[in-house]
């Protein structure tokens, strides 16, 4: 599978680096970033150690990692162009991804703050 960067974006999260790999290489992280029910229906979610991978639509792929901040934890969210066929159109069916940065942005530091509230 190809796969194409599309957006990346990092929150850092006030947690020991091993507790918020727990939650990722678990369901928490997968759970709390498809809260809609509806959408986990069509979503296939992988995981590999410290990275849960996320996979819609004929294009999209989304993964979350958890690495070293010092002595906390970042979150990183890669969003992936995995279209086998027309990859060029996959711009053009999302708009041109207008504000996806900012979607995808918001989302990881939404997560980080979730994952902070879930470990106390």
């Amino acid at each position: 599978m190809k796969r194409r960067l599309l957006f990346e974006a990092s929150a850092p999260v006030d947690a020991p680096l091993a507790a918020v790999l727990e939650l990722v290489d678990g369901e928490w992280v997968a759970d709390a970033m498809l809260v809609n029910t509806e959408a986990r229906a069509y979503v296939d979610v992988d995981h590999r150690p410290g990275v849960v991978g996320m996979q819609g639509h004929w294009w999209y792929r989304g993964e979350i990692s958890a690495g070293p901040d010092g002595d906390r934890a970042v979150l990183t969210y890669r969003v992936f162009n995995i279209a086998r066929r027309a990859a060029w159109a996959v711009p053009m069916a999302n708009r041109f991804f207008i504000g996806y940065r900012k979607k995808v942005t918001d989302s990881v530091a939404d997560l980080a703050r979730k994952v902070e509230r879930h470990l106390g």
